[in-house]
């Protein structure tokens, strides 16, 4: 059996300094809220005239389920009160960074690989389909 890596002592500071930060974080709500003032299709409405008066705001929360996007409209006060939980889901994915980009580079340490680039806490755009993407391609050929 192999001996778990040790970090140094700053290292298990940051660690413990990254957990202590990850137990007060509280209800999160994942994706983003963008608000947004849109046009209608009605002919001679305000937001045609010039300069346009667009209606709005409105504020839409999209977020991916099961890998697909959806979306859901929230009212001014909704978005009010859940902003909190959206700030809470966006700094628990900075913790996580943290937490990997610390774990790689003790990994890195203790195996003497050459050091990488930490993770983003983003997939690439570049990287492998996954099994249903795959599946959808090769119905359509």
């Amino acid at each position: 059996m192999h001996d778990a890596p040790q970090p140094a002592r700053g290292e298990q500071r940051e660690h413990e300094r990254i957990m202590a930060a990850l137990a007060d974080t509280g209800f999160a709500l994942p994706g983003n809220v963008v608000t947004r003032s849109l046009p209608c299709g009605k002919s001679g409405c305000r937001c045609k005239a010039d300069p346009p008066q667009l209606h709005g705001p409105y504020h839409q929360w999209t977020r991916k389920i099961d890998g697909k996007t959806v979306t859901r409209w929230l009212s001014a006060e909704e978005t009010d009160r859940y902003e909190p939980w959206f700030a809470n889901a966006r700094r628990l994915r900075q913790l996580l960074t943290e937490l990997e980009g610390l774990s790689l580079r003790i990994a890195e340490r203790n195996e003497g690989w050459e050091p990488q680039q930490p993770p983003t806490g983003r997939r690439s755009r570049t990287s492998a389909p996954s099994t249903a993407q795959r599946a959808r391609r090769s119905t359509k050929t």
